[in-house]
């Protein structure tokens, strides 16, 4: 009996803080059981550091201790950190060559626009040449019919024979036979095939 008046004297200031601190709280905290009361004073006591009266919270309880691994996890554990690793390099890998493939798409993208242009201008200049061509194919009908028919003829055939042809081709009709009937009959001959051919 005298021991425990002794522990209570000893310890009177911090039941007395206790008992303060349970009052001081809303009636609907204050704790009905003795196991709310426990658990009310380990939880006050972990808070202030009182690890002689501490209760380990739930938290604490779950925390598991680390797990010690068998050879055969060891080894399973470090052949999936070893392809995870690859699996990563390989990603990289391969982000790299994505990168590589979609500059020279841009490039090829580039070079077609380019060539687009240049197949433009290329059209663009033979459809000028050609109206160039069309035009001075017509002077020469125009000088040609104007022209005495034996001259003409005489004309003719030291032209290039195609040039030659495509005037005659496009002259009219008699004045073309004029210059033909000018032309030797083998000449003539030749020209009036390479005429109907085309």
């Amino acid at each position: 009996m005298n021991k425990l008046l002794k522990f209570i004297n000893d310890y009177k200031f911090l039941y007395l803080f206790i008992g303060i601190v349970l009052l001081a709280r809303p009636a609907y905290s204050i704790p009905t059981s003795t196991d709310e009361l426990k658990q009310s004073f380990g939880t006050f006591c972990a808070d202030y550091g009182l690890d002689f009266c501490a209760v380990k919270s739930d938290d604490q309880k779950n925390t598991k201790k680390p797990r010690k691994f068998t050879e055969t996890e060891k080894k399973i554990l470090t052949r999936l950190a070893e392809q995870q690793d690859r699996l990563r390099l390989r990603s990289l890998e391969l982000d790299r060559r994505e990168g590589q493939l979609k500059t020279l798409q841009e490039d090829i993208q580039r070079q077609v626009s380019q060539l687009e242009k240049l197949q433009q201008e290329i059209e663009k200049d033979i459809a000028k040449k050609k109206t160039q061509d069309d035009a001075q194919l017509i002077k020469a009908i125009a000088l040609y019919s104007k022209m005495d028919a034996g001259v003409a003829a005489q004309s003719l055939a030291k032209l290039e024979r195609k040039i030659a042809v495509n005037i005659l081709k496009q002259m009219k009709e008699k004045q073309a036979s004029l210059i033909l009937s000018s032309m030797g009959a083998a000449e003539s001959a030749s020209m009036i095939e390479e005429i109907t051919r085309k």
